[in-house]
């Protein structure tokens, strides 16, 4: 069977625009953008470069279902608060006739506490017989910084417990890239029901503050915090929910020998940027 060539991507924001740039860049694609407004300014350099604009209403089942008419394969970057929004527009999908669902997932393996509502779509899409296609690079490297404050500029990084604990990171273009690959040069048997771990660089927080000590040639101070403080807020802070992931060890995209596969049998020309090229300023 032929790969997929025709998409629709729900959502244009954080990893979206990133992920419709690629997507467009790919030959012989078609590419719809849902949105609930599509007088949007962001939107109009999508258009020029190929992409149908579609304003949908996701609460109206039936516009959905007309507007995923002759797409294969949705692609979903709905934040954080919209996850279990997905079920429905699953089901439209399905009546629709579309083959593969890529729900927003786009972190690390776990699907505890905060990352729970991605099991109630996955298990809402296999409910369906819906195929999806889970892809997990980690911790966006070029915004990861914003969340766990690292501030290379004023020279000093927090650190939730002992910091050594390791790390997936792959920057949003790099993401972008490799999905954009995958989705549309594989065979799409071999994408049914299949779960991609990758990533870009694999470093702990005291990695990442001796880098950058030996990038900006000065020192960077290391602010820690109790882990069982921080713990105790992991419930209700979104920010203390992370921190603990990664310090636990489960800030990851997979182990090092799914990567590895994972890249080897998709996309083994891929050459994200490492971390400390990338994303440390220079002094």
């Amino acid at each position: 069977m032929a790969p997929f060539s025709s998409f629709a991507l729900i959502g244009v924001g954080t990893i979206g625009s990133f992920v419709a740039t690629e997507l467009l860049k790919q030959k012989n694609v078609s590419v719809k953008l849902f949105t609930r407004d599509d007088t949007k300014p962001e939107l109009e350099p999508f258009k020029q470069q190929g992409a149908v604009i579609v304003k949908v209403d996701y609460s109206n089942h039936e516009e959905l279902k007309k507007a995923l008419s002759g797409v294969q394969v949705v692609v979903s970057t709905v934040s954080h608060s919209f996850l279990e929004g997905q079920v429905d527009i699953g089901r439209a999908a399905k009546e629709a006739g579309v083959q593969l669902f890529v729900p927003s997932e786009y972190g690390v393996a776990t699907l505890e506490g905060f990352e729970a509502p991605k099991q109630v779509v996955r298990d809402a899409l296999e409910e369906m017989q819906l195929p999806y296609t889970i892809f997990l690079p980690g911790f966006f490297a070029d915004i990861f910084h914003t969340f766990f404050d690292f501030n290379y500029a004023e020279g000093y990084i927090h650190v939730y417990g002992t910091g050594k604990s390791k790390m997936s990171l792959t920057s949003r273009v790099d993401v972008a890239r490799f999905m954009s690959h995958v989705l549309t040069t594989a065979e799409p048997v071999d994408l049914a029901w299949a779960t991609l771990s990758f990533e870009g660089d694999r470093l702990a927080p005291l990695d990442i503050a001796a880098l950058a000590e030996k990038k900006l040639g000065k020192p960077i101070a290391i602010k820690y915090h109790d882990y069982a403080e921080t713990k105790a807020k992991a419930e209700s802070d979104f920010r203390a929910f992370l921190a603990v992931l990664a310090e636990d060890g489960k800030g990851l995209a997979g182990t090092v020998d799914e990567v590895q596969r994972t890249i080897a049998k998709f996309f083994p020309a891929w050459s994200p940027q490492k971390y400390d090229a990338l994303f440390i300023p220079s002094a």
